[in-house]
């Protein structure tokens, strides 16, 4: 059939057929180009996050954790010399450590998450919120950091005094909490950045298996397959905030349901009523 084609005309043939080959081919290059350039963005993107939750834990474990322990106690002790009679001379140290900032790379997470990952609305603002909880633990680092300065030069003028103020107890009038509620935010700072990094890192790895079941069977990737962290040890050591503590802003990312769920559902209701009409008929 060819062969009887004139040759301007196989010519033109043979040309739009090699055309589109070749932009087939092109087309085929660049989303490959495309895959593996975001498998790559998430496995950057997994390894920052793994760094700053792994900071949370860290500054919660050897820092907050302990302050906050201390602080506990301090309290427990003046208020059991209160309830005592009489009551014995009080004096204990004061737990008046400072802490240094922590370096959270986020702005360069937030890049390369929002630019080159297309993440949910749920991975999206884990970001944002993540972001959030390294810039508010650093304040209130600052925060304890100016409190104790202050606190030091110009101290109350008798030890009982300077534990009153320090444990937050009422006294001359009026109750100062200010280390009390500065302990709290570090403590829910730490286990914001622990929690929302961690519902983050889940929410790569969830694109990257996408990513992967989409495109195995078309390319040959060559990008090494994500493993999820291990947070055994931290786990072990109770350092993870449970997923209750944010149940309230979980629960607006509720997952639709399918139809297929809401037929099941129908269908199982249905056949509950069914049954309870029969029994109250063969009952009557």
């Amino acid at each position: 059939m060819l062969g009887a084609t004139p040759g301007p005309i196989k010519t033109v043939i043979i040309a739009a057929f090699g055309t589109l080959i070749g932009a087939w081919l092109t087309s085929r290059s660049q989303e490959k180009r495309r895959v593996v350039e975001e498998l790559r963005a998430i496995h950057a993107a997994f390894t920052i996050c793994f760094a700053i939750v792994n900071k949370g834990l860290g500054i919660k474990r050897q820092h907050i954790r302990p302050m906050k322990a201390d602080f506990d106690a301090a309290v427990a002790r003046y208020d059991a010399w209160m309830e005592a009679d009489p009551k014995p001379p009080l004096e204990f140290d004061l737990d008046l450590r400072t802490l240094s900032k922590v370096r959270f790379d986020g702005p360069t997470l937030e890049r390369v998450v929002f630019e080159k990952c297309s993440l949910g609305h749920l991975g999206l603002a884990a970001v944002l919120s993540l972001e959030d909880a390294t810039n508010d633990l650093n304040t209130s680092i600052e925060y304890r950091n100016n409190l104790i300065s202050q606190f030091q030069q110009n101290p109350p003028a008798t030890e009982l005094e300077r534990i009153i103020l320090y444990v937050g107890a009422y006294g001359d009038g009026k109750v100062d909490e200010r280390f009390a509620h500065n302990l709290e935010a570090l403590l829910h700072q730490a286990d914001d950045i622990i929690f929302f990094g961690m519902v983050l890192s889940q929410e790569l790895l969830k694109l990257e298996r996408r990513i992967r079941a989409r495109n195995r069977w078309k390319y040959r990737l060559g990008v090494p397959k994500q493993y999820p962290a291990d947070w055994t040890i931290a786990r072990n050591e109770n350092l993870i905030p449970g997923r209750e503590q944010y149940a309230d802003w979980l629960w607006g990312f509720a997952k639709v349901p399918s139809k297929w769920h809401l037929f099941a559902g129908w269908f199982k209701q249905m056949r509950a009523d069914t049954r309870a009409y029969l029994a109250s008929h063969d009952a009557q």
